[in-house]
């Protein structure tokens, strides 16, 4: 019995130092290239690795993802941002913008094509189709170049839901620019009597995304020194502090603000020009492809 017991102690020992020798030589694979490598893998190292496994609420072990790797949440974010428009939902606007291009050419008509929207058709008038507030989806754009200064504009539409909307309204002037931020800066069609030769005031808009429409949202303006006996709200007095450059100029921003205009304290070039250029920021002018309205 004796015997028989110191036997298998030993090859019990044999066995366990088997076992050591295949972990201690094990090969390891690389993420990167599945190559096959002698790198060493000692048991604290096993220990790490089972020490790091990250778990879940359920208790399972989670998914290691490359850095690069779209999540499946992610995925869905980004499918519920991306919106697609059937090919009837396209040509559909491209029919009804169609047919109003051919209303503003031939007869001087303007959507919503009722007579207080009538014009005498001409061909300095333009049009063009284009994504001119950056939705993804083409808009209508009809200029009226001929006519009183009042009537000169620009309308820009959007057909949807078996619709043409119109959407926003500008002066047409060779300055209007739209920005592919959904920013439009427009000047004024009437000059003001305190802004001299020097500056021309301009509506500031900006696309609603939720009212599916421009907003306007300022309303710049000026108060030149050199123009005399100009009365300037209830300044009576030019406000020499705020013309830090001295050039004579100073500037207001007119926010529209809870139903109500609100104007800013008096301001220099340089912090008109910095104001400005953040409400722009980065953007992009967009060219929109004008055609004239020639039969």
């Amino acid at each position: 019995m004796t015997v028989k017991r110191k036997i298998s102690l030993a090859m019990i020992m044999v066995m366990l130092l088997s076992l050591v020798a295949c972990t201690n030589g094990e090969k390891k694979i690389t993420g990167d290239d599945n190559k096959s490598t002698d790198t060493t893998v000692n048991q604290e190292e096993t220990k790490e690795d089972v020490t790091e496994e990250k778990y879940d609420e359920t208790g399972e072990i989670k998914k290691e993802t490359d850095p690069g790797e779209t999540t499946t949440e992610e995925k869905t974010e980004e499918a519920i941002e991306v919106t697609t428009e059937s090919d009837e939902d396209i040509n559909a606007r491209m029919v009804a913008y169609n047919e109003a291009i051919r209303a503003f050419i031939e007869e001087g008509r303007i959507p919503p094509f009722e007579e207080e929207y009538f014009e005498e058709p001409s061909e300095m008038n333009q049009y063009a189709v284009c994504d001119v507030n950056s939705d993804g989806r083409d808009e209508l754009l009809i200029r009226v170049n001929d006519g009183a200064m009042a009537s000169l504009a620009i309308y820009v539409f959007l057909y949807e839901n078996d619709e043409l909307r119109q959407i926003g309204t500008f002066f047409s002037d060779d300055d209007t620019t739209f920005y592919d931020n959904k920013v439009v800066i427009s000047p004024l069609s009437h000059g003001a009597a305190g802004w001299g030769e020097n500056f021309w005031g301009s509506d500031i808009c900006i696309y609603n995304e939720e009212l599916g429409e421009y907003e306007y949202k300022y309303v710049t303006d000026a108060w030149d020194s050199s123009v005399e006996d100009v009365w300037h709200g209830e300044d009576e007095v030019f406000p020499i502090e705020a013309d830090k450059d001295g050039n004579g100029m100073v500037y207001y921003v007119i926010e529209y603000l809870n139903d109500e205009y609100v104007e800013s304290e008096p301001m220099d070039d340089e912090a008109y020009n910095s104001w400005l250029d953040e409400e722009v920021g980065k953007a992009q002018r967009i060219d929109i492809p004008w055609e004239y309205a020639i039969k």
